[in-house]
């Protein structure tokens, strides 16, 4: 999936009218040389293969245009441009007829959060402290919220916990580790622990994570809503907030 603005568009359709119509007559050299180029770079932005094939030849008028001495578009060039707008219109019909756009509709979290700053979510410091895995897994989470698919980010959300509880583990447990660290045994032998030690708070929170989301999650008949998958960013963010809290040698 690629970012693009509807606003692109737009503007490539009211520069390529402008082309069109007038052919840019009696524009200036420079001003008509900026207007062609913009019309290419918005054909390759927009991805427009098979326009920016066709239009070949506009290209070459466009090199002819920079090397010509004259200070404004003549009819004659004008005309020999109309033509060349010409041949591109069934192409470009025919590929923005294949181009669809889904309009995001606003959540709890703002859009721009969700999708551009997902870190902004958690407190100061804590997402550069995640794992790369964490990361990924949490702006996925992020960005499948904004995209209405709430069990997917539900299942991203789990992932990004339990590495986090793995990291709490390895954090206090530092002998004798369990050879397959699960979320429950972790939680239960920091239970166990001798201080230093989470809190009880912390432990209890996860456990309770765990048996209501985490294990639930996994199962293949369970569908989220996307206000079931909202709370559960919101209690992800608090949980993986509290165990970077407790961390033990933070820096």
């Amino acid at each position: 999936m690629k970012r693009t603005s509807i606003y692109e568009y737009y503007a490539f359709g009211f520069n390529y009218g402008l082309i069109k119509q007038s052919g840019l007559f009696e524009h200036e050299k420079l001003d008509a040389i900026d207007t062609l180029e913009g019309f290419f770079e918005k054909l390759e932005s927009l991805d427009l293969q098979v326009s920016l094939k066709v239009a070949t030849e506009l290209k070459k008028i466009l090199k002819k245009l920079k090397e010509s001495e004259d200070e404004y578009i003549s009819e004659e060039l004008s005309e020999v441009i109309k033509e060349e707008i010409k041949k591109i219109d069934p192409a470009l019909d025919a590929e923005l007829q294949l181009r669809e756009a889904y309009v995001l509709e606003e959540k709890r979290y703002s859009l721009n959060k969700l999708i551009k700053t997902p870190n902004k979510l958690l407190s100061s410091g804590v997402y550069d402290n995640l794992s790369d895995t964490a990361k990924r897994d949490f702006v996925s989470a992020c960005v499948q919220i904004a995209l209405s698919q709430p069990t997917a980010s539900a299942f991203h959300l789990m992932r990004t916990l339990e590495e986090q509880v793995k990291m709490l583990y390895f954090g206090f447990k530092k002998t004798k580790r369990l050879e397959k660290p699960m979320w429950g045994p972790m939680t239960s032998e920091l239970k166990k622990k001798r201080s230093p030690k989470p809190s009880d708070k912390l432990l209890d929170h996860l456990d309770s994570m765990r048996v209501h989301f985490r294990n639930p999650t996994q199962h293949p008949e369970l569908f989220y809503t996307l206000d079931e998958a909202q709370d559960l960013l919101n209690q992800t963010i608090t949980a993986v907030n509290m165990i970077h809290a407790e961390l033990p040698n933070k820096s």
